[in-house]
């Protein structure tokens, strides 16, 4: 507790310039720590959903603010806290949120009994084009899409029946592009989904009204999904020369171009082949028949023809027959046979190959006496014939070469112009210094603070207070010594004095021992303190 007396009687003893700086240290000290510590707990928000309609912008702010769920909302986003973002996606999602652009089927939730035929159908209308929409728009690649139905009243003729029709544009997000697969899967879901709707009756726009779907062109009789696997093909075989030529040579010293030409007719074969050596016997029938009647028989004559008259008997006569057939089917062998051609065949190849050579650093000559602190000059070596001959035949294993079929490979040595310098990774230094002084920024100012500012605190309390400006007086020990030793005029002969005048006194010591009270007067704890000094002396 006197300790505690003792720091806060010096506190007060120090000047007010003093007291002011220190505590402008101590306030300053404290904003930076609580500024920093806040900033390092800084809870990070991202991105929840942006370029929202305003309705879904709406709904998602009122089911966050249920959700008790802190936000915060910018010109086209509306951002959470990091940790919350999945969770919150996929509660948003189980609740319809965001519904998208457009009337889906929810605008059936509520039956309308008053609305008529004409206003149902439009309703539909409107409520599949609002679903596809939503549909298109979950892709990766796009931002925002819209779905334009051409459906047609069914007519009772055949004759005047019309095929339904649809428009579709896409908003494609920055930097991204749709591949034809895409687009094509984008048709047939638009085509699947409305009864009549072909896909070449579809139309796919983007939003700066280049045209995604392409028919067959004329010229070439090639589609785009046809030229795309065209390329594809090109560009897989020009990866398989660079990966088994890259290992050999080095992967920035090989440059590979491949042409195919594909065989895109589709065929159709019907065959139906007879053998006649391989006859089979298919059924066989025999049949034997044999038979024998007897004929009547008596004496001819009158007295037989004669009516009334019993004609005579006599011996008949018997007649045998006998008849035998035989058949015989053979059945031929026949094979039938249905071919289909291969769609997509490739009917040559032309392979393009450019080799780096070696380069060498120029060897300087032996009576070279000076050193040369330049950078060596270098010589290129180009490959050999017997090199390039390898590299030709593993090309040709790569792409599967055929020699029937026409292909060609050409592998080329020539300079690239110098060994080219693989540039290392870049990294965001700015990302990372930001991470690093995010977590070492308040270790740091805590040591500052305490290096510069409780560290001369706690000093200045504990040392003792410097000696104060006392006034030029002479010590006061020389002051007693000299008081106790006698004057040089009380050893003199005593004069006759005029006894109207005070006595003389010895200049300066009545006046420093003035001094001295009035300084002790009005300095009584530094006088105190000198004392206190003076005894410990003393004692040691």
């Amino acid at each position: 507790m006197a300790d505690i007396k003792l720091l806060i009687e010096k506190v007060k003893n120090w000047p007010d310039k003093k007291k002011a700086v220190m505590a402008g240290f101590v306030v300053l000290g404290l904003a930076a720590i609580i500024v920093i510590f806040a900033w390092s707990q800084k809870v990070p928000y991202q991105v929840l959903f942006s370029n929202l309609a305003d309705e879904d912008a709406g709904k998602i702010v009122a089911k966050l603010k249920d959700l008790k769920v802190p936000y915060k909302v910018t010109q086209n986003s509306i951002m959470v806290p990091q940790e919350k973002v999945h969770e919150l996606r996929i509660q948003l999602a189980t609740a319809g949120l965001p519904q998208g652009t457009g009337v889906g089927f929810e605008i059936f939730d509520k039956p309308d009994f008053q609305a008529t035929d004409f206003v149902q159908k439009l309703n539909y209308r409107r409520a599949l084009e609002g679903e596809l929409a939503r549909t298109i728009a979950s892709l990766e690649e796009i931002d925002k899409a819209k779905v334009h139905l051409a459906i047609p009243e069914k007519s009772l003729f055949v004759k005047d029946k019309e095929l339904p029709t649809a428009s579709i544009v896409v908003n494609l997000k920055q930097k991204k592009a749709l591949t034809q697969e895409q687009i094509q899967g984008i048709v047939h879901l638009v085509s699947s989904s409305v009864e009549g709707l072909i896909p070449n009756n579809i139309t796919v726009l983007n939003s700066q009204g280049e045209l995604l779907t392409r028919p067959t062109d004329e010229l070439i009789g090639l589609t785009a999904t046809q030229l795309e696997y065209q390329r594809k093909m090109e560009k897989e075989l020009q990866q398989r020369i660079g990966e088994i030529l890259g290992p050999v040579v080095g992967r920035e010293k090989v440059k590979a171009r491949v042409s195919l030409e594909l065989d895109f007719a589709k065929t159709e074969k019907t065959e139906e082949k007879f053998d006649p050596e391989g006859s089979v016997v298919r059924s066989e029938q025999s049949m034997k028949e044999k038979s024998v009647t007897t004929g009547p028989g008596g004496i001819p004559g009158v007295q037989s023809n004669l009516p009334g008259k019993t004609p005579l008997q006599g011996a008949g006569m018997q007649t045998s027959t006998q008849k035998q057939s035989e058949t015989t089917n053979y059945e031929i062998s026949k094979v039938v046979s249905h071919v289909t051609g291969p769609y997509g065949s490739v009917k040559r190849i032309s392979a393009a190959v450019l080799v780096d050579g070696i380069y060498k650093e120029k060897t300087a000559p032996k009576d070279a006496k000076k050193k040369d602190t330049t950078a060596p000059e270098q010589v290129y070596v180009p490959r050999t014939d017997v090199e390039l001959k390898q590299y030709g035949d593993l090309v040709k294993k790569a792409i599967g070469y055929t020699e029937k079929r026409g292909d060609e490979v050409t592998v080329v040595n020539m300079p690239f112009g110098g060994i080219p310098k693989e540039e290392p990774e870049k990294r965001d230094y700015v990302k990372d210094s930001v991470m690093l002084a995010k977590y070492l920024a308040p270790v740091l100012l805590a040591l500052l603070f305490i290096i510069f500012v409780v560290r001369p605190i706690m000093k200045s309390l504990t040392e003792p207070p410097p000696a104060p400006d006392l006034p030029k007086l002479k010590p006061m020990p020389e002051l007693i010594e000299k008081q106790a030793k006698p004057s040089q005029k009380q050893l003199e002969p005593e004069r006759e004095r005029d006894v109207s005048m005070p006595p003389e006194e010895e200049p300066g010591i009545l006046s420093d021992l003035n001094d001295w009270a009035k300084w002790v007067q009005d300095n009584p704890n530094q006088a105190s303190q000198i004392v206190r000094e003076w005894m410990e002396h003393e004692e040691a």
